[in-house]
């Protein structure tokens, strides 16, 4: 049996920072992470720009391609929970977005089209390659956590001595990135071209060859992760609420800002770098920053902002399964916000979308062990909602939408901004914002535009998009 609990602990997790001239090995200053080589990408891939599939070479699409339009959102949900989604099936279809909803066992028996793949996992991404073809479907959302709705491990695996080490990296991006290019021809991107069951394999000392990945994503794909029928219909609620109550709210025009020192001694506030940038991208919202140069970054001050209402939240720092923390002027953790303090929320739909520019806020595999790997003895086996996720299955408020990290996060900032990593997607999400307001386009073109900059799959694999990705963000 599975319990829901919450428990605090702490891990120190630091990157390092370059600019992207040519290919460089990334060292992680805490132990047991792998040198990472991030260089600039030279290939042809196959991405969604649009709302249609195109040959993308250098961050230009250059042939697009139509496609049926018999559907454009496909939610895919256990079975037993279809019937708690009819509403927000009216819902969008309200707005115009033709909307079907397909349990789990009706993909696995063959209902629509015929079942293929060697698990359940790349049964359903059989299943959404066929609709994109056969309906024409854009969007997707995954509704259930990872122990009712599969994720694929993408594996990074280096060499530890005389034994090589796999270090798997929990991703959506592998239901998203349905095609890859080759020969002249798009074909079928299965994350296993090897054919030895493991997927997404990259060895990071260059050992042997992994996986060909194309990594551009040929959906626009959210995950809203619930654990059951009650968490459901308040997700929902939330959605349906927000969509219909937001247009020209006065809140919605506010963004909240939160970072310190990340990297104390390295030269500049990273965290305060990175809010003043996406200050400057939203330069149509009214900045709150919440920040340690200013004296005001502490729990009350960011509870009070988000009881008030603001249409995003950035936060840059340290980041753990339960919340985040950041620095000042020295090592001693400030600006501590826990997974409790989300229970004390009360903003009803006054809801942010929030990017965590930071490690591990989305491990939706969060656990027990993780807790007794850091000195916490849980007497039991439970798994427990990550901080991305609980500000969204939050009953009473919380936000709207999250984007976080499922494993350790680096970045690399410096005086000129960000280069790479976490800050680099999050400055490529908050200039997408400036293109499109629904969210899970917005996500994929961060996801593009970061892909076409530099080949890092580890970056563009662990954050996640946890919401509707239809969501007019500002709303109807």
């Amino acid at each position: 049996m599975r319990y829901t609990a919450i428990f605090i602990f702490a891990i120190l997790l630091i990157p390092s920072t370059f600019s992207i001239e040519r290919e460089e090995s990334i060292g992680w200053l805490k132990n047991g992470y792998p040198d990472i080589n991030i260089h600039k990408p030279d290939y042809i891939g196959v991405g969604i720009v649009n709302g249609r599939i195109a040959i993308i070479y250098r961050g230009i699409a250059n042939e697009i391609f139509e496609s049926a339009s018999l559907y454009d959102f496909l939610i895919i949900s256990p079975d037993a929970w279809l019937s708690e989604l009819e509403v927000l099936k009216q819902h969008k279809e309200s707005k115009g977005i033709k909307t079907i909803a397909v349990g789990l066992n009706e993909i696995y028996s063959g209902k629509y089209f015929a079942s293929y793949g060697r698990d359940d996992a790349e049964k359903i991404k059989y299943f959404i390659k066929n609709a994109i073809e056969e309906w024409g479907i854009k969007y997707v959302m995954l509704v259930g956590d990872i122990y009712k709705m599969p994720i694929r491990n993408a594996l990074h695996i280096w060499r530890d001595g005389t034994k090589l080490r796999e270090f798997p990296v929990p991703t959506d991006l592998y239901y998203a990135d349905i095609y890859r290019y080759e020969d002249g021809r798009i074909v079928f991107s299965s994350w296993d071209t090897n054919g030895n069951g493991k997927y997404g394999e990259e060895y990071e000392d260059g050992y042997t060859q992994g996986d060909i990945i194309d990594l551009y994503p040929d959906i626009y794909l959210g995950r809203i992760a619930c654990e059951n029928k009650l968490v459901l219909k308040n997700v929902i609620n939330k959605i349906i609420k927000y969509e219909s109550m937001t247009k020209d709210e006065e809140w919605f025009k506010k963004i909240v800002l939160v970072g310190g020192d990340t990297f104390p001694g390295w030269g500049i506030l990273e965290g305060e770098v990175m809010n003043e940038i996406v200050a400057q991208i939203m330069n149509d919202f009214e900045p709150l920053k919440i920040q340690y140069s200013l004296g005001n970054l502490n729990p009350l001050e960011i509870q009070k902002a988000l009881q008030k209402g603001c249409g995003f939240l950035y936060y840059s720092g340290h980041g753990f399964p339960y919340g985040w923390a950041t620095h000042g002027s020295s090592e001693e953790w400030i600006g501590r916000y826990f997974t409790p303090y989300i229970l004390a929320l009360f903003n009803g739909y006054k809801l942010p979308v929030i990017f965590f520019d930071a490690c591990l806020t989305a491990k939706l595999d969060f656990n027990s062990s993780d807790l007794r790997e850091d000195g916490v003895p849980v007497p039991f086996n439970a798994s427990f909602p990550c901080f991305a996720w609980y500000f969204i299955r939050h009953p009473y408020g919380g936000a709207i939408a999250t984007v976080g990290a499922t494993r350790v996060a680096y970045t690399g900032v410096d005086e000129d901004g960000p280069h790479w990593g976490a800050s680099y997607l999050a400055y490529k999400f908050f200039s997408a914002y400036r293109e499109t307001h629904v969210l899970g386009e917005i996500f994929a073109k961060a996801q593009i535009e970061y892909v076409s900059s530099m080949w890092d799959t580890w970056t563009i694999e662990e954050f996640i998009l946890l919401g509707d990705p239809t969501l007019k963000i500002g709303g109807y």
